[in-house]
């Protein structure tokens, strides 16, 4: 009887998380409990019934015991490959809780150091922008058909390609798709031709700067930018 009710103590222990089976304990203790009973039930058979009695429930609970332990190991297995069974065992972290109260921590209080009365300084005004030159506009144009000759490709593949596109007249100005969809920015006041394949299979784009005339080319069946 003694055997088979550590069994069940043993078995109700068994690691759980939020009712999930997480691993598990075996032990032989369970069918200790059955051996014993059944040969105490088999001795006492003509005999005492109260040996009967402890042989039948030890046999009993012996056998929920190791029930409950093939359970754990089989939900701790199943956990592997993504399947959660209930556990059955009992949760340990909630009854942590009820051995005794616990004082909760105190704080020391400590002052806080009082705020500088020196008055925030003023923000500085922004630096207006640099101004543009040849070389920057250059390099701005030749970015604009890099940005515009990426965006086409992750978008329409080999083709076909759009048929016409425009420039959107708000700052930042940009390249649109006849949708409205932005495709790449372009410098304020830039001129962009587009031209297309009659069959969709092929296009390039020229951008030009508006203040010094910095060119950038890119045609697909290139696949270069060019500048100058």
């Amino acid at each position: 009887m003694l055997l088979g009710l550590g069994s069940v103590v043993i078995a109700l222990v068994e690691p759980q998380q939020s009712g999930i089976q997480t691993g598990f304990i075996v032990s032989t203790i369970g069918i200790s409990a059955i051996v014993f009973g059944v040969q105490a039930i088999k001795t006492a058979r003509w005999g005492s019934a109260t040996a009967r009695a402890f042989g039948r429930g030890g046999a009993i609970l012996g056998s929920v015991g190791t029930a409950l332990m093939a359970y754990a190991v089989i939900g701790a297995a199943l956990t592997g490959s993504g399947v959660h069974l209930p556990a059955l065992s009992l949760p340990l972290d909630g009854r942590s809780a009820a051995v005794g109260p616990v004082a909760a921590p105190q704080r020391s209080a400590i002052a806080a150091p009082a705020e500088s009365a020196v008055p925030a300084a003023k923000p500085e005004p922004a630096a207006p922008p640099a101004p543009m030159t040849a070389e920057t506009e250059r390099s701005a144009v030749a970015q604009s058909a890099g940005t515009l000759a990426f965006v086409m490709r992750q978008s329409f593949g080999t083709g076909p390609y759009p048929s016409t596109l425009s420039v959107g007249m708000t700052a930042p100005e940009r390249i649109l798709l006849p949708d409205g969809t932005g495709l790449a920015a372009v410098p304020d006041g830039a001129r962009v031709l587009y031209s297309v394949a009659p069959d969709g299979s092929a296009w390039s784009v020229t951008i030009i700067g508006a203040q010094f005339g910095a060119v950038a080319t890119y045609s697909s069946t290139i696949g270069t930018v060019e500048s100058g």
